[in-house]
């Protein structure tokens, strides 16, 4: 219950047709369960590598590498963070890499392989609101020692993201999806713009104090509706490409 028939079949096109996702939320939203549940639709076949602080995205696909971060010891050596094994990743070929959730410096990493081949990616990042996750995936990407100019950074975080989907947790503790959105770059290359597709319409509490909510569409299409067409894939008669 937590987004409806459509919004899932165009979600399920997205990660099918290699879209790369950012999934936003709070804490204790269920971004991670939502990642998991996008995971499914990854195509058995392909090279899949996943990269966490600890275990939690649990793939069920065959072809999969799971990496683990480790703390310093006593000593403060050994350590080996999320923009270690970001770089050892891209040695392995991978055909997508998942990224249980971007903290700092390594946003800048993670955008760099999305933008350079590696597309179907897939990541977490605390928010709160489409918009809110791409400026704070902005800021996490500035966080870096790579010295990086703020016009073509931005840029290149609005080439490496296509969809967000926001995770909330609701005042009566259900969870669910919020926003469905989509980052479309600017004409003007230091700029972006943040579409949404699908937005929660809120009706009210029902007798036992439940929230009444749809995910329902905003009447916008996703500019890359005619690529995932191309492609064999099956849309939502509301994601369809004009004629």
């Amino acid at each position: 219950g937590s987004l409806t028939e459509s919004c899932r079949q165009f979600l399920a096109a997205c990660v099918e047709g290699k879209q790369n996702i950012l999934v936003a939320g709070g804490t204790g939203s269920g971004k991670t369960s939502m990642l998991n549940a996008l995971s499914a639709y990854i195509p058995d076949n392909e090279r899949i590598v996943v990269i966490e602080d600890s275990s939690e995205v649990q793939l069920q696909q065959s072809h999969r590498v799971q990496l683990e971060t480790r703390p310093p010891d006593r000593k403060g050596r050994g350590a080996i963070t999320i923009r270690d094994l970001l770089k050892a990743t891209l040695r392995m070929r991978p055909d997508r890499i998942v990224v249980g959730e971007v903290r700092g410096g390594e946003a800048i990493d993670l955008i760099q392989a999305m933008i350079t081949g590696h597309s179907g990616s897939m990541t977490t990042i605390h928010a709160t609101h489409p918009y809110e996750a791409m400026h704070r995936l902005l800021t996490l990407a500035r966080m870096s020692d790579v010295q990086v100019p703020t016009d073509a950074l931005t840029a290149q975080t609005a080439a490496a993201i296509n969809v967000i989907v926001q995770t909330s947790r609701l005042p009566d503790g259900s969870r669910c999806v919020t926003h469905v959105a989509e980052c479309v770059p600017s004409d003007q290359e230091h700029d972006y713009t943040v579409t949404v597709l699908y937005q929660i319409d809120m009706r009210g509490r029902d007798v036992k104090g439940r929230l009444r909510r749809e995910l329902l569409p905003t009447g916008a299409r996703a500019s890359f509706a005619k690529q995932l067409v191309n492609q064999g894939l099956q849309l939502p008669p509301e994601m369809l490409p004009s004629l």
